[in-house]
């Protein structure tokens, strides 16, 4: 192992650790994987002997990989409510740290997260793979350079019938459903539903294209599907931003739409969609939209990759932690917005929980058009 190299210590042996590990063996030069840690420990040996031959280091605890000299970063791969404290933990003990979303299942943790990051100085991205798809890059470029002119409306999109579900199975066996999720069908340990899971990519995908703050959101969650879940399969959320813009999340275990994962951008000018290997726009008054088409790619490798950059070479972090912090802002105002039938408003400061929407600002915001035309 040459000094360039960054030893890497992985939390958790699951699905998602799969694909992190093929992003880490794509640069070899770069970054080896020499620990591994599950609480199953015969499951971590399996991921050694399967990625390293059985190289990496076997632990069966946060503490003890943590505490291995022969790690400079942690990769977290665990449930949602381990998060907090192996962050905190792997910050602690030095580590530059890449964790799987979500940051956390509340905002108190994140507070607690913050204080710790800010304490130890160590380098923290949260792994926001979509940030990492070509056409969503492409479409910030095109809007950084003001190819829409003034944004007025963005659509962010995660949908698909989840293989947990059966749609042709009896009502005697889809009682299988809730055992069939595991621990993300428990709210105490997934600290949501569907939109605190496969509904961040949604959240965070639409904070980076709109990239601004939320001030004000509304949403209605339902359980159209597994109705033994204890927690939401689909949510539609309304986010009014700082600038007078809209957005909109749409996302769901339970159904799919033409297109499933994607995003729109509507401007003064035109209009953009992009998914996995495409991005479509058009300016009013021309006859014919434009698409160009990008090769499938892993955006888990491009993560990975832009983790080594930020770490090694000082580059940008698109995803820090008052990014990953944001996202599960909005998600909490999401939920207390659905609890409470209301709007809520959310502060400056993205660990802080949203607040009833006031009647002044209520006022404000019901006559709101975009600043631009407001000057």
């Amino acid at each position: 192992m040459t000094q360039e190299q960054l030893r890497v210590g992985i939390l958790g042996a699951g699905n998602i650790t799969r694909v992190h590990a093929a992003g880490w063996q794509t640069y070899p030069e770069r970054a080896q994987i020499t620990a591994v840690a599950d609480v199953a420990r015969d499951r971590a040996q399996a991921f050694s002997d399967l990625y390293t031959s059985g190289a990496a280091s076997v632990y069966d605890a946060v503490e003890a990989l943590v505490a291995d000299p022969a790690v400079d970063v942690v990769d977290i791969c665990l449930p949602h409510h381990l998060h907090t404290d192996a962050i905190i933990a792997a910050a602690r003990a030095g580590k530059a740290i890449l964790c799987e979303k979500p940051l956390c299942t509340n905002l108190d943790d994140a507070t607690r997260i913050r204080v710790v990051i800010d304490e130890t100085g160590v380098t923290f991205m949260s792994a926001h793979n979509q940030l990492f798809q070509p056409s969503l890059l492409e479409a910030r470029r095109l809007m950084a350079g003001g190819f829409l002119g003034q944004p007025y409306f963005f659509r962010s999109i995660e949908t698909f019938q989840s293989r947990a579900f059966d749609p042709w199975a009896g009502a005697d066996e889809q009682t299988a459903g809730p055992r069939a999720w595991g621990w993300r069908g428990d709210v105490k340990q997934a600290g949501g539903g569907e939109l605190l899971d496969t509904g961040y990519h949604a959240t965070y995908r639409l904070l980076s294209l709109a990239n601004d703050r939320p001030v004000e959101v509304t949403a209605v969650l339902s359980r159209f599907f597994q109705r033994q879940l204890t927690v939401e399969d689909t949510a539609l959320v309304i986010v009014r931003f700082a600038s007078g813009t809209v957005g909109e999340i749409i996302t769901s275990w339970a159904l799919d739409v033409v297109g499933g994962r994607h995003f729109e951008v509507s401007g003064e000018l035109g209009t953009m969609a992009g998914g996995a290997t495409y991005l479509t726009h058009q300016l009013y008054g021309w006859p014919e939209a434009s698409q160009r088409e990008f090769q499938p790619a892993s955006t888990f490798t491009a993560e990975i990759g832009h983790f080594l950059n930020v770490v090694q070479l000082g580059a940008s972090n698109p995803a820090t932690l008052d990014h990953a912090a944001r996202a599960l802002q909005l998600i909490k105002a999401a939920y207390r917005s659905a609890e409470e039938g209301r709007t809520v408003t959310l502060p400056d400061d993205p660990t802080q929980p949203a607040t009833p929407r006031d009647a002044a600002t209520e006022t404000t915001y019901s006559a709101h058009v975009p600043t631009e035309a407001m000057a």
